[in-house]
């Protein structure tokens, strides 16, 4: 497990009159630009109805929102005066699925699972809350003790603790595929073909905000007073965007980073629709790469919720969906995280208006969601997917990239145990790229007529060759001893005669670099196709440089739009390319600034008032100046 530090607020107890005062309030913010930075910097927005902002906010966040001059109502916390909630004291009490149970029936419920189903089910708590509750996640699998060669999906819940109708759902889910394996057809496919991961709640401190026996009264943020949905690294800000990590946000952190999930959801509530990425960006600024793909299975999601529901249910925004910096803008989101740092597809799921329904609500909502659950996971039979591995069968380390259409990681990787990889993209026909460091990459055409379909692609990569590279530095006919020479993320030094050789390097071209204390920075291109011996001649600091002739290249000349400068340069210096009319006045700078040892190209496009005639060329480089003679011919074919 990657180990991480985190400043994290220490509660002298754990009763809620310890906690900082939390607010829900509602505001009016017409301009969107202010909602997308004024308002979603200072608070968390819960929802947004047309020019009505709903919000949370801790103690902090709300005096600092009240600077801002926004009149506000504060509103009753939402499941503060939750209606007919009944808690579940038993198992057995949990057999209608009409009820919550208490966070010892919660525990409970998990071990069991685990117990009645010991082939079927795993039981891990991937971390605690920072109360001390256990995190749990169960594995679903046909063989779940063994790590089998299969994709692995990912469905959690309830890291905001109050909205808690997901909670009930997940474990219903678990309970539902376990119950039914080997007698339901479509559920036995999935657990026969799909690694399943369920976290029913991902911050049962928010949802136990007053004791392990209600739900009622529950919390938003945890219990060091942190949104966990504006607390992963964000793709637009990076690490730490909204405070310290919390320690619920680590435990997910490291549980992505052990596991190969390709497709997952977390569930919330306070709105009822599916919400795509990026929440960071809007999609007239940066659209996902995928955004058709994400649209179109998160349309999916919400047609078959509105089939299995009364008129009204999950037509949030547009007509349940919504794409998330459109909805409005937020930074450090589980979404995005899970999409930009793994390599994942996720999305939100706002599942009911209501944040706690009343217990007897309940099943309606399983009825409602249920079919869209499971078609969800049945995206995993789409797409390109398959296994890369070498000559010898062996699996690799891949990255699989759509050429000229992946961008902000939105390439996948391979299962390294397995090499299996899973791609979803819309339908078309694509070049799809297969590297893996040390192999020859290969480039696959493949066809999707629908979202919907799946292109089976093995693939077997043929490893590069190795070899040995000796580098002879010198100066002069002097051997440099002590130069630190850098090739392909390796640094050695060099012997008393100047020497130094990789070892097993894989053909192909590389940068390599040389410094010493007492010469010019090298750098340049070595193209590794055999074992061999490379000089390399370093000139001594100070040492007197000017460009000769022979280290320049111009064309065409004469030259009617444009001239092509190629300049050679045998040390590093700081050069100067102008441009002089006969009268020896600058008409024009192409470049002015240090540059490295090694080939550059300039190009220079003269201004179009430029007349037309002869001009010089001038290359200057530590007070030393060569000049050629140009003509330019704007008239010239």
């Amino acid at each position: 497990m990657k180990i991480r530090l985190a400043i994290v607020f220490i509660l002298i107890t754990t009763t809620p009159m310890a906690w900082a005062q939390d607010y829900y309030f509602r505001t009016i913010e017409p301009n969107k630009d202010r909602v997308n930075t004024l308002i979603t910097q200072t608070v968390s927005i819960d929802k947004i109805v047309g020019d009505t902002i709903y919000a949370y906010a801790s103690y902090v966040e709300f005096e600092r929102f009240k600077k801002l001059g926004y009149a506000l109502d504060i509103l009753p916390y939402p499941s503060i005066n939750a209606k007919n909630i009944l808690m579940a004291t038993s198992i057995e009490e949990m057999t209608g699925w009409d009820r919550y149970p208490t966070y010892e029936v919660y525990r409970e419920m998990m071990k069991r699972f685990e117990e009645d189903y010991p082939n079927l089910c795993k039981l891990d708590s991937i971390g605690t809350s920072m109360q001390g509750r256990k995190l749990y996640v169960v594995k679903i699998s046909d063989n779940v003790l063994e790590d089998e060669p299969e994709l692995e999906f990912f469905y959690t819940s309830t890291m905001h603790g109050d909205e808690t109708t997901g909670y009930i759902l997940m474990l219903r889910l678990i309970d539902y595929l376990l119950s039914n394996y080997g007698t339901n057809d479509r559920v036995t496919n999935l657990v026969n073909n799909i690694a399943i991961y369920i976290n029913p709640n991902a911050n049962p401190d928010g949802s136990y905000y007053y004791g392990n026996h209600t739900v009622s009264g529950s919390r938003r943020y945890n219990a060091n007073d942190y949104d966990l949905n504006r607390n992963f690294p964000d793709p637009r800000l990076g690490e730490n965007p909204n405070g310290p990590y919390q320690p619920e946000t680590l435990a997910m952190m490291d549980f992505a980073e052990e596991r190969n999930f390709v497709l997952s959801a977390n569930f919330h509530g306070g709105i009822e629709l599916a919400n795509f990425p990026w929440d960071a960006w809007k999609s007239s600024t940066n659209p996902h790469t995928d955004h058709n793909w994400f649209k179109t299975i998160s349309r999916r999601y919400a047609d078959l919720a509105q089939a299995n529901s009364p008129p009204g249910y999950f037509t949030g925004w547009d007509n349940g969906i919504a794409h998330g910096g459109d909805w409005y803008v937020v930074s450090g989101s589980r979404q995005d995280y899970m999409n930009y740092n793994h390599h994942c597809r996720e999305i939100t799921l706002e599942i009911s208006d209501t944040k706690c329904p009343p217990s007897a609500d309940l099943p309606n909502y399983w009825d409602y969601n249920k079919e869209a659950m499971l078609s969800y996971m049945e995206l995993l039979f789409t797409g390109i997917q398959g296994i890369v591995t070498n000559t010898s069968n062996e699996p690799l380390d891949a990255t699989i990239t759509i050429d000229g259409h992946d961008k902000d990681n939105s390439f996948v990787t391979t299962n390294q145990t397995h090499g299996i990889y899973f791609r979803p993209i819309e339908s078309g026909t694509w070049e799809v790229t297969y590297q893996a460091e040390g192999y020859h990459e290969q480039a696959h055409s493949i066809t999707l007529n629908s979202i919907y379909d799946i292109a089976s692609n093995d693939v077997v990569l043929q490893e590069k060759m190795k070899y040995d590279i000796t580098f002879e530095i010198k100066s002069g006919d002097t051997p440099v001893p002590n130069a630190n020479i850098s090739l392909n993320g390796q640094t050695q030094q060099t012997d008393e005669l100047g020497t130094s050789t990789f070892t097993e390097v894989y053909e192909g071209s590389y940068t390599v670099g040389v410094t010493h204390t007492d010469y010019n920075e090298y750098i340049d291109e070595v193209e590794v196709d055999a074992s061999k011996a490379i000089q390399i001649n370093l000139t001594p600091l100070g040492a007197t440089y000017k460009v000769e002739p022979a280290d320049t290249k111009i064309w065409p000349n004469p030259f009617s739009h444009s001239l092509n400068i190629e300049v050679s340069l045998k040390q590093s210096t700081a050069l100067e390319v102008s441009v002089h009319n006969l009268l020896g006045q600058k008409v024009a700078t192409i470049a002015s600034e240090n540059r490295i040892q090694g080939q550059h190209r300039l190009n220079w496009t003269p201004h179009t008032t430029l007349p037309a005639g002869l001009y010089l060329l001038r290359f200057t480089s530590q007070g030393h100046s060569y000049t050629q003679k140009i003509l330019f011919a704007p008239t010239l074919p």
